[in-house]
């Protein structure tokens, strides 16, 4: 015999006092954010510690922080006077336009820059024209991009100082009995290599194969002195064993088959008075 259907009661959710809410749940966050492209920008300067006619080279190098790629990046630059504007370099990925005589330029990148991928440096020429001694200058570099969600990183500052200028001085002599101290008699004789390099920027001076005393007018700032000597003609004598008017200054730091190296500093040059550097030389045949 066929059982029976059961039908069960339908009643309305409002009949019974139950209420029907829509709830909306919200979908439970993604493990990777939306992600977008992180220009960031850094400006270099060859040379920050200028005398009043002083020049430099400087850059604005922007690179990609972020994930994705970075289409449409822009950066710009500008320094105030007393810079004047004297060239713009870049390569064929930036459309730039650049003003003169004032010191600014605005590029736009044609390609899309990669992640963690630097962009070739926007380079300009900037040369002081009526600067005065003592002042502090101060250029900026800005990038961007369309969409970009971290702009913290998206400017940077380099400051220029002006500064007066100064004298380093000296003699290469031969020391001819080897005690360090130049006496009468013992002659000038020409190093083969000098270089004066700024200990805080990239200015550097020197000379090849110069004879006689010497003299460079340089900024007023910091510099270490090296002297690389062929080995086939030239020792380094023993450094500061008398007075500083009589004794040899460089100290010898490192030797290869062919040449030896001396170092002196690092020192400030003072625009009152000349830094004096003397180098003694001991014949090696």
């Amino acid at each position: 015999m066929p059982r029976p259907s059961i039908l069960w009661p339908v009643r309305s959710l409002a009949v019974l006092g139950i209420v029907a809410v829509t709830v909306a749940v919200a979908a439970p966050a993604s493990a990777n954010p939306l992600k977008s492209a992180d220009v960031t920008v850094t400006f270099e300067a060859a040379r920050n510690i200028l005398p009043t006619d002083g020049w430099s080279s400087v850059s604005a190098v922007v690179r990609n922080a972020g994930p994705v790629p970075a289409r449409g990046a822009r950066v710009t630059l500008t320094m105030p006077a007393p810079f004047e504007n004297y060239g713009l370099s870049t390569s064929s990925d930036w459309d730039c336009v650049h003003t003169y005589p004032a010191v600014s330029f605005d590029c736009r990148y044609l390609r899309e820059l990669a992640p963690g991928a630097k962009a070739e440096a926007a380079r300009i020429t900037p040369q002081l024209r009526g600067a005065t001694v003592g002042q502090r200058l101060t250029g900026r570099a800005t990038a961007s991009t369309p969409r970009e969600t971290n702009t913290g990183n998206n400017a940077d500052e380099q400051v220029f100082q002006v500064v007066g200028n100064g004298l380093i001085e000296g003699v290469f002599w031969h020391d001819v009995d080897a005690d360090g101290v130049r006496e009468a008699g013992e002659p000038i004789v020409d190093p083969v290599h000098y270089v004066a390099r700024s200990v805080d920027d990239e200015d550097r001076y020197g000379w090849s194969n110069n004879f006689g005393p010497y003299r460079i007018q340089v900024p007023a700032k910091r510099y270490s002195v090296e002297v690389e000597l062929s080995t086939q003609r030239w020792r380094f004598t023993r450094p500061n064993v008398g007075s500083d008017a009589t004794d040899s200054d460089l100290v010898p730091y490192s030797e290869t088959t062919y040449y030896q190296y001396g170092r002196f500093g690092p020192f400030t040059v003072d625009v009152n008075r000349p830094t004096v550097i003397d180098v003694g030389l001991v014949a090696t045949s």
